[in-house]
């Protein structure tokens, strides 16, 4: 199977889709970045580009998942749908294998390994979905029973699936969410022994706590982020009588923010910090440059879409999209830049609450032509975590910074500056407003 997934992935990477060429309208490449395979902001019913992804993939799958009966052991892990809200799909994700597959949903374990890979082992989780309101999840008796039992466990799931007919449907793909198998009604629901993560039980019984308290104490506990995404998704954490369902998708980037929000709470009351600092992780697809500079709080995200990745599939020039936000915080979505701006930061927050310090942010992201399909947005905020666990530049001048900045940056700085607005503003300033002297 690895070498025919390795053919289908080059096939990805050649692909020139007539019907893509055609249906992106002329000059509005920069849509499909915006739009990002959720928004249908081309006006057409489907993504074709996520349309390609599925047609390649389709009977590779199906020769897998050739049985309406899975069985196998979940990560574990569920998927929650968004259209139709407030009803919406849900169900249980399993692969047709056994043993350990905790490595098939922990994105923070994904870091090093090659897309190809990443897509292997997801592509292969078999959705078997079902309908639920998401206010009142418990009418789904005891497949909803299960699926909480499921997410309460802290190891893989034997489990077994009866879906009503063999799956042959792939699930949507967006920036948010990482990619899955196909998905078919289900039918009934069987799970062996599971072996109960107690941090995770200790809040799901608490019927008085707050969905956001839940989320961070959960945090604090050391529970790894996607494991708290699964749990908020499946309706398991707040006050008793509040509890929902949450897709997938949205209960991603919420954590991201809730999280994120609690530290810069306390990152606003530490000193800035001493020096202007760079933090950078290069990768084949990707390059994450943080800039820290000596000011209190502020925080801007900027990426730029290389033509050939897969939101600037047939763009001819690189598309830069930027959000951000003041001392204050935002009071509305990220509408730019999306699930990646809350995922990004996160990661600057950790590092500034574990350095107790504060800073103007400034994040920067390149996309190049290897990204060739989406995996979600773990891989920003996995991405500066580990720029961040390097050794910073430190400087004590800003333009020092900078110049070394556009060292590793392929993107002309000048067009960073037209997009941003936080950025602008600094390099706006003199200089020597900047320096550790005068800020001390």
């Amino acid at each position: 199977m690895e070498g025919t997934f390795d053919k289908l992935t080059n096939q990805i990477r050649r692909i020139s889709s007539e019907l893509v060429r055609s249906e992106v309208r002329k000059g509005k490449e920069s849509l499909c970045v915006r739009c990002r395979g959720s928004k249908l902001l081309c006006g057409l019913s489907t993504c074709p580009i996520l349309s390609n992804y599925f047609r390649i993939f389709r009977n590779e799958i199906n020769r897998v998942c050739s049985s309406k009966i899975i069985h196998g052991s979940s990560p574990p892990s569920i998927f929650i749908g968004r259209f139709g809200y407030p009803k919406v799909y849900i169900g249980p994700l399993v692969p047709p294998l056994f043993g350990d597959t905790s490595i098939f949903d922990f994105p923070e374990k994904w870091a090093i390994l090659p897309f190809t890979e990443i897509l292997r082992f997801r592509t292969l989780l078999v959705h078997g979905r079902t309908v639920a309101d998401v206010r009142f999840p418990e009418k789904l008796g005891k497949i909803y029973d299960l699926i909480t039992e499921m997410i309460l466990s802290e190891k893989p799931v034997e489990t077994e699936m009866e879906l009503q007919k063999k799956p042959i449907k792939l699930k949507e793909l967006t920036m948010e969410v990482s990619p899955i198998g196909p998905s078919a009604p289900l039918e009934k629901l069987k799970l062996t022994t599971t072996k109960t993560d107690f941090k995770l039980e200790k809040i799901y019984y608490d019927f008085d706590l707050k969905a956001s308290e839940a989320v961070v104490k959960l945090y604090e506990e050391k529970v790894p982020i996607s494991r708290i995404q699964k749990a908020l998704s499946a309706g398991m954490l707040g006050v008793k009588k509040r509890r929902s369902l949450v897709p997938t998708r949205w209960s991603i980037t919420a954590v991201d923010s809730i999280i994120s929000e609690w530290l810069i709470e306390k990152i606003r009351e530490y000193p800035v910090v001493n020096y202007v600092e760079v933090y950078i992780h290069e990768e084949p697809e990707n390059l994450f440059v943080a800039l820290l500079v000596p000011n209190r709080w502020e925080y801007e995200w900027l990426e730029a879409w290389f033509p050939g990745t897969v939101w600037n599939k047939f763009g001819k020039n690189v598309v830069i999209y930027a959000d951000y936000e003041r001392y204050k915080g935002r009071t509305n979505y990220a509408e730019n830049t999306g699930g990646c701006y809350y995922a990004a930061r996160l990661a600057v927050a950790e590092k500034l609450f574990s350095m107790k310090r504060q800073a103007k942010a400034i994040l920067f992201r390149e996309v190049y032509r290897g990204y060739f399909f989406p995996v979600g947005v773990w891989n920003v905020r996995e991405g500066f975590r580990r720029a961040f666990k390097k050794e910073a530049k430190k400087f004590e001048d800003l333009g020092e910074a900078l110049s070394y900045i556009m060292t590793k940056l392929r993107v002309d700085f000048r067009k960073w500056l037209r997009k941003s607005v936080i950025l602008w503003e600094t390099v706006s300033k003199k200089i020597t407003d900047f320096t550790r002297r005068e800020l001390v």
